[in-house]
């Protein structure tokens, strides 16, 4: 629903373009969320989102929705 670019995976987490991926992890951990910035693997604009049950992916979801607006 959010449109973003993501790499398909049949791991335990998925790759997300937001654009700002150090902004995006620093907004999200303040908001006690917790992903994994790329940027040291020359992908500044994407985070690493580990998949959780789904309370967690729902909260995930709403906090990285105010991050993006």
């Amino acid at each position: 629903r959010l449109r973003l670019e993501f790499v398909p995976s049949c791991a335990n987490f998925i790759l997300v373009n937001v654009g700002d991926g150090d902004a995006i992890f620093r907004g999200l951990q303040q908001r006690g969320v917790i992903v994994r910035p790329m940027r040291a693997y020359q992908m500044p604009g994407w985070v690493r989102v580990t998949v959780g049950v789904p309370a967690e992916n729902r909260r995930f979801v709403a906090a990285l929705r105010e991050e993006l607006s």
